[in-house]
């Protein structure tokens, strides 16, 4: 579960705790020392006696903001009402946790995303690579009359196309992770270019046989 999530449910027990009458230190320890290692060690500077404020500043000052705002409530609940704190809490405590959860949702859309565009990126390398290297062997087939075909050249170019094709789509999928995207495609290109080079070296063909 996300590190974060975590620690908001953590908070709102917290609170809930709090409404039902019980300190908040006591609370805060019993809910967050085992948590992560922000909650651990706010409840370690709880156990050794320092003040509240001092003990939730790794979570008031997490780069969550979810988290930071949720603490900061808990460290002003005794400031006012339990049980207003604990309703209020509550609430926006599970407000927090929905938007922490599409927030995880769409980081994981979003590294599937680029998952598939990593796979698109070696297949693109790897099809136009086996096409560039039978383009030659293609060629020499006497259907008619026709330019002989450089497979150097031939290779040159398809590397070009795979480079700037999954230059766009890594654009489009990754962002400006665009560059792996580019070193897939060229990496899947050149290792089966050079496992298909051997069908490059046929000799020529005719319909009728053997150039």
């Amino acid at each position: 579960m996300n590190e974060d999530l975590v620690t908001i449910l953590a908070l709102k027990r917290v609170l809930q705790a709090t409404g039902e009458g019980m300190g908040i230190a006591q609370s805060v320890v019993r809910e967050l020392r085992a948590i992560g290692p922000l909650g651990t060690e706010s409840g370690r500077l709880i156990l050794l006696g320092l003040p509240l404020s001092a003990a939730l500043r790794p979570l008031t000052g997490c780069r969550s903001d979810e988290v930071s705002t949720l603490a900061t409530l808990v460290l002003y609940a005794p400031r006012s009402s339990s049980a207003v704190i604990s309703r209020s809490g509550g609430a926006l405590a599970s407000t927090l946790e929905k938007w922490v959860k599409a927030k995880e949702s769409a980081r994981l859309q979003q590294k599937a995303l680029r998952f598939r565009g990593f796979i698109t990126s070696a297949v693109l390398g790897a099809v136009s690579a086996m096409i560039a290297s039978l383009g030659p062997l293609v060629g020499s087939l006497d259907f008619g009359a026709s330019a002989p075909i450089n497979p150097a050249a031939l290779q040159y170019c398809a590397a070009c196309m795979v480079a700037l094709s999954s230059c766009m789509l890594g654009l489009f999928m990754s962002g400006r992770g665009f560059y792996v995207n580019v070193v897939v495609s060229l990496a899947v290109f050149a290792l089966v270019s050079t496992l298909a080079a051997p069908l490059a070296s046929l000799s020529p063909v005719t319909l009728w046989g053997v150039k």
